[in-house]
């Protein structure tokens, strides 16, 4: 009988591709979705949908009966500067502790959270982030995602169910909007600059990278053990912009920002953003300008890049995808749902 599991989140971005990677290799996969909410992610998928709403316990009941594996994704994922504190506790944090009550109660086995590399925020001296870092987040959703973390890993303690966590870092593949938006789109017209050299060095993860990780980590990890799920290394900046445009058939100018300009650049954005408070001057998924302080912040160095190590050496994570066929998909999938442009001929 093939095991049975639940994924929290289901028809979100890293969700759905989850769903898809469980149903193909056998499983009974449910799948949690928000009422209201879209299911378009979903579409095709070998998946039972049930309704609920990780904030209400009595609706992860239902959701929970016979489950083996809890794979919780559901959150309130991003800084949105227009997302009051108290809802990202609400999700993050009290819909995390209902989730792990429910679960247990049902009899789950195992729960694998997804956390993030917000959650531990910039490294201190330059060095890449492991698991041992110590965390100290930016801002409310990192913040929330770090109490959540700790909720997991101290439920795990006190009670039967196993649990592991992840903390995916920056990912893109299709469904994701957010960095088409951010750069794809940008790189296509040409010109994207660089906060200084654009040496930083930065995480960009495969959705489908990552959901080998999660899974992965589901199976093998010990119980109470974290770990950083990302690409086989980390990129430099302007080496992204290049590998986006070379996939995208373009040319790229990729003008160098000196560091006080480009802060005087993202102090002027986002006072336009807050006069202006429509694209292209705010973004519709974040609330945020394109560009910001906060861009600077970690573009200018390398300070928020990870170590996989671990996740090499206790699962057997080799992930499968390269940079290059990571963005092939991807700008494949934008252009055939009218996201980006065909591909042209370089000049």
């Amino acid at each position: 009988m093939p095991t049975q599991v639940l994924v929290t989140g289901a028809a979100g971005f890293i969700g759905s591709h989850l769903v898809e990677a469980l149903a193909a290799a056998g499983c009974a996969v449910r799948s949690l979705v928000l009422p209201g909410s879209a299911t378009a992610n979903l579409q095709g998928a070998n998946t039972e949908v049930v309704y609920g709403d990780i904030r209400d316990p009595s609706t992860l009941r239902p959701a929970l009966a016979g489950v083996d594996t809890v794979y919780h994704l559901a959150a309130l994922s991003r800084h949105d500067a227009r997302v009051p504190d108290a809802d990202y506790r609400d999700v993050n944090v009290l819909g995390t502790r209902n989730v792990l009550e429910a679960a247990d109660a049902a009899g789950a086995r195992r729960l694998l959270f997804t956390a993030t590399i917000e959650a531990v925020g910039m490294s201190p001296d330059g060095r890449p982030l492991t698991e041992d870092t110590p965390q100290q987040p930016r801002n409310i959703y990192g913040r929330t995602k770090l109490e959540a973390e700790n909720l997991v890993r101290t439920f795990a303690a006190r009670r039967g169910l196993q649990t592991v966590v992840v903390r995916p870092p920056m990912t893109y593949g299709p469904r994701e909007l957010l960095l088409c938006a951010r750069m794809f789109k940008p790189i296509q017209f040409g010109l994207y600059p660089v906060v200084g050299d654009g040496l930083a060095l930065m995480e960009c993860c495969y959705v489908k990278n990552q959901v080998q990780g999660i899974r992965l980590a589901a199976e093998r990890g010990p119980d109470r053990s974290v770990y950083f799920i990302s690409d086989e290394r980390s990129y430099t900046f302007r080496e992204i912009v290049l590998a986006i445009a070379r996939e995208l058939g373009v040319r790229v100018r990729t003008p160098r920002l000196p560091v006080p300009l480009a802060y005087a650049l993202g102090w002027t954005a986002e006072l336009a953003g807050r006069v202006l408070p429509f694209h292209p001057f705010l973004i519709r998924q974040t609330g945020r300008p394109p560009f910001s302080r906060k861009t600077v912040a970690w573009t200018k160095e390398s300070r928020l890049f990870v170590d996989i190590g671990k996740a090499r050496r206790e699962l057997g994570y080799q992930p499968a995808y390269t940079l290059q066929a990571g963005l092939r998909e991807t700008i494949a999938w934008y252009r055939q749902h009218g996201h980006l442009r065909a591909r042209r001929a370089v000049g």
